[in-house]
C-alpha cells in the first residue's frame, strides 16, 4: 500500500485581509516579530521533550529465542538454537579478526551492528556458524547411515552427554580411574563426539571401499603434496601418505554433502539469536 502526501497552499492573514481603499501609508509587519533567540530556546525545549518520546517509539529489540527453538532444518533434521550457539562461540574470535584486518573495525558497543560492504559482523558470524552446523549435521547423518550412531539428532546427543557426565560423577565418587575431564561441558563433549565419529567414519569408508587407497592414488597424492613429506621417499612415508589422503578425501566428501544439503533457515529465530 502506497502512502501519498498532499500539499496545501496556505495564504497569510495579510493576503486574506481586504485592503482598505483609504489613503495613507500601510504599516509594515516585521517578518520575525519574535526574537530569534527566543525561537531557538523554544526549539531546544521542544526537542528535549520530543526526542525521548521518539527514542521510546522505536521498535524494541526482539527477545532472544529459547535454546530449544528450531533455528534451521538441514536435510530434515531440526537444529536447535543451543547447537548453533556452540559454533557462534567458536567463530566469534575469527569474525572479530576478519573485520579488524579487512575493515579496520574496532571493538566497541556497535561493533556487531555496524555494516561493512553491506554486511554486519553479527550477520557474518551467524552465516559462518550456520556453515559449521551444516557440516556437523551431514557428518552425523552419515554416521547414522553407516550404523555408527542410533540417532543423529541433538536431543540424543544431549541425553548421551548427561549420561556420560553422570557416569563420571559416580566413578569419581567410587574412587575409580577415569580418563579425560571429570565433567564434560556441552561444547567439549560435542567436539569430542564429532572427532571420534569422524575417525570411525574414515575407517568405515575405507573398509567399505567408499574411499579407495590404491597404490597409484597414493603415489599421485604423494607427488602432488611432496612438501608435506620432507626428506622422505614414498616407501618410507607410505602410511603417512595414506592417512593424509584418506583425510583429504573424507573432508572433500563432507564438503560435498554440506554443499548439496537442503537447508531451510527459520529467519525469525535465526536473526534473533544473540551473538554476544
Amino acid at each position: 500500500m502506497s502512502t501519498s502526501t498532499h500539499r496545501h497552499r496556505y495564504r497569510t492573514p495579510a493576503q486574506d485581509r481586504p485592503r482598505g481603499s483609504r489613503g495613507g501609508p500601510r504599516r509594515s509587519v516585521p517578518l520575525w516579530p519574535i526574537p530569534v533567540t527566543a525561537l531557538v530556546a523554544a526549539a531546544a525545549v521542544t526537542a528535549a521533550v520530543l526526542l525521548p518520546g521518539m527514542r521510546q517509539s522505536r521498535p524494541p529489540t526482539p527477545p532472544a529465542p529459547p535454546a530449544t527453538a528450531v533455528v534451521a532444518t538441514i536435510d530434515g533434521q531440526d537444529i536447535p538454537v543451543r547447537e548453533l550457539a556452540l559454533y557462534l562461540a567458536q567463530e566469534r574470535a575469527a569474525t572479530f579478526t576478519h573485520f579488524r584486518q579487512k575493515f579496520g573495525a574496532e571493538d566497541g558497543p556497535r561493533f556487531w551492528t555496524t555494516e561493512h560492504d553491506g554486511q554486519t559482523p553479527a550477520a557474518y558470524l551467524r552465516e559462518r556458524a550456520l556453515s559449521d552446523v551444516t557440516r556437523a549435521a551431514v557428518e552425523l547423518d552419515l554416521a547414522h547411515r553407516q550404523g555408527l550412531v542410533a540417532d543423529s539428532g541433538y536431543d540424543a546427543f544431549l541425553r548421551n552427554w548427561r549420561t556420560e557426565n553422570a557416569r563420571r560423577r559416580k566413578a569419581v565418587a567410587a574412587h575409580q580411574v577415569i580418563y579425560g575431564p571429570v565433567q564434560y561441558t556441552e561444547s567439549n563433549y560435542f567436539t569430542y563426539v564429532l572427532s571420534n565419529l569422524a575417525a570411525a567414519l574414515r575407517d568405515r569408508l575405507t573398509d567399505t571401499r567408499a574411499i579407495t587407497t590404491s597404490d597409484s592414488a597414493l603415489r599421485s597424492y604423494f607427488t602432488a603434496h611432496r612438501g608435506d613429506f620432507p626428506h622422505q621417499s614414498f616407501a618410507t612415508a607410505q602410511e603417512e601418505v595414506r592417512q593424509a589422503y584418506v583425510l583429504a578425501r573424507y573432508r572433500a566428501l563432507i564438503e560435498h554433502l554440506a554443499g548439496s544439503a537442503h537447508v531451510r533457515v527459520h529467519h525469525r529465530v535465526f536473526d534473533a539469536v544473540p551473538v554476544t
